[in-house]
């Protein structure tokens, strides 16, 4: 598959890439021998020479940004009436990631039974996780179509610690991605630089996904997408490989408001 404009579009927004140079997909995917040596190895920060960590610092940089904007597409695709925001704590200073993993999960199952009645997931949620000053983890999650559970009932799924729900009120629905996704960035920075190979989010599976469509065209935006306010639009040098070569690759990027 090749293309030279990719669009994608949630509920409010459309958003269309054009690229100078035409991407074949196989480029995407192209890892240098460096980059599979480290994955593989899955070296602590700390055990990095300088500049491999800053090589890997950058590459975080990028995907913090990659996942918040796929945090603020995929809000904007599911985001109705009655979506929350719920934010848990615990009393123990919980320090082991995996161990506070499990527990999220054991809470995402019986909140599930809770609403459903069954042991099969229907429950929708993107959730982050993040470390408190004192080492605690703690997560934030957004809950999507929820209904009302009181807070007792709540505290006592969660049986850990704090729980603190409140429904999620903006001033426009362009504006929902950009609302929550702040409240999931630091988290999302934390996930990738300390727990470096595991997911920056977690979200379920029944969520809708943004529709994406690749494809080669000269054509101009305007006479694809008839439009009446632009949103906010750039322009920005990427990269791509072509022929083991690694090129600039110049992108317009242009969000369009749908009305």
């Amino acid at each position: 598959m090749s293309y030279n404009r990719k669009i994608i579009q949630t509920n409010s927004y459309i958003e269309v890439y054009e690229y100078e140079k035409v991407i074949f997909t196989q480029d995407e995917n192209i890892e240098t021998t460096e980059t599979k040596k480290e994955r593989k190895k899955k070296r602590n920060f700390d055990e990095l020479s300088t500049e491999e960590q800053n090589e890997r610092l950058e590459r975080i940089s990028k995907t913090r940004k990659n996942s918040r904007w796929e945090v603020m597409r995929l809000v904007d695709t599911n985001f109705d009436e009655r979506t929350s925001f719920l934010t848990l704590t615990t009393k123990e200073n919980i320090q082991d990631r995996n161990q506070f993993n499990l527990l999220f999960d054991k809470f995402i199952k019986r909140l599930n039974y809770k609403i459903f009645n069954s042991k099969k997931r229907l429950i929708k949620y993107l959730a982050v996780l993040e470390k408190q000053k004192r080492g605690a983890w703690h997560v934030h999650i957004m809950l999507f179509d929820f209904p009302f559970v009181p807070q007792h009932d709540l505290v006592k799924i969660w049986g850990l610690g704090g729980v603190w729900i409140n429904k999620i009120d903006v001033d426009s629905k362009s504006n929902r991605g950009r609302y929550v996704s702040k409240y999931f960035e630091k988290g999302i920075g934390q996930e990738l630089l300390e727990s470096y190979g595991k997911k920056s989010f977690y979200s379920s599976r029944n969520l809708k996904k943004p529709e994406i469509l690749k494809f080669v065209t000269f054509e101009e935006t305007e006479n694809i997408i008839k439009h009446n306010e632009v949103l906010y639009e750039t322009e920005y040098s990427g990269k791509i490989f072509k022929n083991g070569e690694l090129l600039e690759n110049r992108i317009k990027y242009k969000k369009i408001k749908i009305d």
